[in-house]
């Protein structure tokens, strides 16, 4: 079973602001883990207004907390929400 961070923004934020504080995350996680294992371990997802990160392990931890630490500095904790979500997996 894996599970993910869904993070919805409330405020209109670009998406390559996302994507830039993604990268600085997976960066982060890069100097704490190493570029294979991020490479190996790490996964994302970003559209318009939702973001969905991997944190079945600890790479995605560490990426969700990164990036959960960046938003509350930007945009503000009240301007985006963020909820862990079990995944079954498919049959």
């Amino acid at each position: 079973m894996s599970e993910v961070c869904k993070f919805i923004f409330k405020k209109q934020v670009s998406r390559e602001f996302i994507e830039e504080q993604i990268a600085f995350a997976v960066l982060s996680a890069e100097c704490t883990f190493g570029a294979a294992k991020v490479r190996l371990n790490a996964a994302y997802l970003a559209a318009d207004d939702k973001v969905a990160i991997d944190v079945s392990g600890p790479v995605g931890e560490h990426i969700a907390e990164v990036f959960t630490g960046l938003m509350i500095k930007f945009i503000g904790e009240r301007n985006f929400s963020v909820e862990r979500v079990k995944k079954e997996p498919k049959p």
